[in-house]
């Protein structure tokens, strides 16, 4: 049976979606590390085009299911890129185990460190800018690791 080409290029396109491909790891290491696209569009694109649609909309974010996607040897539960009006450029991953564990992982397998820093919660910092905050009120360890840049006014 020959299917027509229109039907087929659909099926492929619908195979991709929700599939992670290799370059995945890659590329939010570099976004979460502050040296990747800071187009939020860009992440809501490439999130929608390999990871489907977001779970949910929360905290002015989609939230996208990692597909147990692995992130510096972390594994990621779920993505998150800021909404287009936010004023936020931000995207994160929300990846399973302790901050101290976390934080080693990304240290040892992508080479730069972070520092703590003051305040009435553990928060750590790397000098590219990316964050790490451990996630509480829940019963697994979690760590929030994002990257973000704040819209002012006086730049794109």
């Amino acid at each position: 049976m020959r299917w027509p080409l229109s039907l087929c290029a659909l099926l492929l396109s619908l195979s991709a979606a929700g599939k992670i491909p290799s370059h995945f790891g890659d590329q939010m290491e570099a976004q979460l590390s502050c040296r990747g696209e800071w187009s939020t569009d860009y992440w809501r694109s490439y999130f929608r085009q390999y990871l489907g649609q977001p779970l949910r909309v929360w905290g002015e974010a989609e939230w996208f299911d990692a597909q147990k996607a692995q992130l510096a040897g972390n594994p990621a539960l779920e993505v998150w890129v800021e909404l287009p009006d936010s004023g936020v450029r931000m995207v994160g991953a929300l990846v399973k185990g302790k901050v101290d564990t976390v934080r080693k992982n990304i240290e040892q397998r992508l080479g730069y460190t972070f520092e703590s820093l003051p305040g009435p919660y553990p928060r750590y910092l790397s000098k590219m800018g990316s964050v790490l905050v451990p996630v509480t009120g829940t019963n697994e360890e979690q760590v929030k690791w994002y990257c973000a840049r704040w819209h002012l006014g006086n730049r794109p």
